[in-house]
């Protein structure tokens, strides 16, 4: 047990704090100081008491130099050999903190030093790379900050040029016209400006609804929609213009073109925890196990982007399913989990990326 006094406190206090006040150099020649030129002088001085001026003492007296003499030596030479490194150190280090991300201390030695060194150089290269991320991260901010300020340009000019040829066409009482145009204007705020990735079955049934109505005037008459929604689903939410694609394969691609009538059908129902969504037409088909007669749409971008987008949002167990058959029609069917708002997405979707890393 140490004694536990004033003294004791004050010298561990000056041997811990105090000797790191004084540069390298000073605590390199107190401890020379201490550990060889005090010991051999009190050595010499005892030796000179018992033997006086003899040859003895003389031998002695040139031993202790000699020892003096390389203590002093191995001391400079470890000074060296420490503050060397160190002074390269900080002079690195500071002409990184003024700016120099370039330059590195490359400390070849085998020490702690050289450790301290090589992982002040990582350091430096991944403050480097982030820098670097940052500076493009910053550029590419700005450009999308500058095609959102275009964005939000050319929708409002767009709109209102939309407003101003209806009221032409409701003027000159062209009633398919003016529904075309309201159509088209409110499918366009909806897709432009709303930038939420999920909205309620309800509002992507209003965008089909508006879809079919711009269709409509292009395909007139050829097809007819019917709606089987429940309505305690319509406020159950599903990633945006998910429907779109499917009702577009169905007008582009389901259609005879010989005058018949097709019947689309857009169904919506609850399968245990599940959203089933489907998109059903009566028309042409097409047969599945001849790759020739699969329309071009039905494996294009947007029914991969509508199947990517389930996928990722939640897992592969949910996703887009394509039947098909000559002369019967095109079934296509998306299952999705039942969320009920905003905040039981984002759990679902961090639950499937959970189960996905196990």
């Amino acid at each position: 047990m140490f004694p536990e006094n004033n003294d004791f406190h004050l010298l561990t206090e000056f041997a811990l704090v105090g000797l790191r006040n004084l540069k390298l150099r000073n605590r390199l020649i107190i401890s020379c100081l201490i550990s060889t030129v005090f010991p051999l002088f009190f050595i010499y001085l005892y030796a000179y008491s018992l033997y006086g001026s003899t040859e003895m003492t003389g031998q002695i007296l040139v031993l202790s130099l000699l020892m003096i003499g390389v203590a002093l030596t191995m001391t400079l030479y470890t000074y060296m050999s420490i503050s060397h490194p160190i002074d390269h150190m900080v002079q690195t280090c500071q002409a990184i903190s003024d700016g120099n991300m370039e330059i590195r201390i490359q400390d070849t030695g085998n020490d702690e030093l050289a450790y301290l060194s090589d992982n002040i150089d990582g350091m430096v290269t991944e403050i480097q790379l982030l820098l670097e991320q940052r500076q493009s991260s910053e550029a590419r901010k700005r450009e999308l900050e500058l095609r959102m300020l275009q964005y939000q340009i050319n929708p409002h000019f767009l709109f209102n040029t939309l407003n101003t040829l209806r009221l032409v066409a409701q003027m000159n009482q062209d009633r398919v016209v003016s529904e075309g145009i309201r159509s088209l204007s409110e499918l366009l705020k909806n897709t432009l400006i709303n930038d939420h990735e999920f909205i309620t079955i309800q509002e992507e049934i209003d965008n089909l609804r508006h879809y079919f109505s711009i269709q409509a005037i292009r395909y007139a008459g050829s097809f007819h929609v019917n709606y089987e929604i429940d309505e305690e689903l319509s406020g159950y939410f599903l990633p945006k213009l998910i429907l779109q694609p499917l009702a577009e394969n169905s007008v582009l691609h389901g259609s005879f073109n010989d005058g018949t009538i097709m019947e689309i059908c857009i169904s919506c129902r609850k399968d245990k925890d599940d959203i089933l969504l489907e998109v059903r037409d009566k028309g042409k088909g097409f047969d599945m196990n001849d790759a020739s007669t699969v329309p071009k749409g039905l494996g294009g971008i947007g029914n991969r982007n509508v199947n990517d987008r389930i996928h990722l949002y939640f897992s592969d167990d949910y996703g887009l399913t394509i039947t098909s058959s000559p002369g019967r029609g095109t079934q296509c069917i998306i299952r999705i989990p039942a969320i009920t708002s905003d905040t039981e997405f984002q759990k679902v979707n961090r639950k499937m990326q959970t189960d996905a890393a196990l």
